[in-house]
């Protein structure tokens, strides 16, 4: 538990960003919160938002719906998207909350993530920017509202509790996919919630006999926890260029620069790794919903 231990020491820890990873925590919450906008859609979900576990929720499948949000990419998650779903939510319920401890908390939750991403060895079963991003959104909850560290572990072992969200939805291109990036911030939510009320969770929860490593995926999590506090994994998010899944950017970006005009094109050939058909190489269907043709 080890490891575990210092996860949760840096969930808990007094922060000072540094300049640099505060610029980018800025940076990447205005994208987030711009991707989040053109997420939105009609007025009926503005009174599901008045309880903070259904706004958690609303956030997350706005966030997530374009497939445009940020992607830790050597992690395999969008590190942002959960984290701020959830802190935005919680805030709101607050009536607000200091800038920088805002900042702080989403540049922990969103390192968490990531690091539970790196930490990985094996190839994903369940929707990691869910199962991961439930345990940085939590723990990131639990520092803003104050949560002592002896009850950080309870924080972490409600939301491993809760985590869920396969890689069917993602292989089938279904709206169920920003559905699970909804649910992973709402029950992040109710897992401090929980705790706040004298809930407790189970504790070894990353690398027990039935932890997140035994059931959800492998981990190694020496790659990750030796850093941390050193390095900010916040600083290594990248931003989308185009709303669709990160695996087809290259090819996008390659006929940008071309500048060529579809009357000019009778087919496209694309060579790439195995990983990237495997995420973004579906056949053309003559009918499909728009949740397939944005991965």
């Amino acid at each position: 538990m080890n490891h575990m231990n210092a996860i949760l020491d840096f969930a808990a820890a007094p922060h000072v960003l540094p300049a640099q990873v505060q610029i980018d925590a800025e940076r990447l919450l205005a994208d987030t919160l711009a991707v989040t906008a053109a997420g939105a859609a009609t007025s009926e979900a503005a009174a599901l938002k008045s309880v903070c576990t259904d706004a958690a929720f609303l956030n997350g499948f706005a966030i997530h719906c374009l497939e445009w949000d940020a992607v830790h990419e050597p992690a395999v998650v969008h590190a942002l998207s959960v984290v701020t779903a959830a802190l935005l939510a919680v805030s709101n319920r607050l009536g607000g909350c200091d800038r920088g401890d805002f900042l702080t908390a989403l540049a922990v939750g969103v390192d968490i993530a990531s690091g539970l991403g790196l930490s990985a060895t094996g190839p994903m079963k369940f929707f990691r920017p869910a199962t991961a991003g439930v345990i940085g959104a939590a723990l990131a909850l639990g520092r803003l509202q104050g949560i002592p560290r002896a009850q950080m572990a309870d924080v972490l072992g409600l939301a491993y509790s809760f985590a869920g969200g396969t890689m069917q939805a993602h292989v089938e291109a279904s709206i169920a996919l920003p559905l699970q990036i909804g649910r992973a911030a709402q029950a992040a939510v109710q897992a401090v919630d929980l705790v706040k009320a004298g809930m407790g969770g189970p504790h070894d929860v990353l690398e027990g006999p039935f932890g997140y490593s035994a059931l959800i995926e492998p981990l190694e999590l020496a790659r990750y926890t030796p850093t941390l506090g050193e390095v900010w994994r916040i600083s290594e998010v990248s931003i989308k260029p185009f709303p669709s899944g990160r695996a087809s950017h290259g090819a996008l970006g390659s006929l940008q620069s071309l500048g060529l005009n579809v009357e000019e094109v009778a087919s496209v050939e694309l060579f790439a790794p195995p990983l990237i058909h495997r995420l973004v190489g579906r056949p053309l269907k003559p009918e499909r919903p728009l949740s397939y043709n944005r991965l």
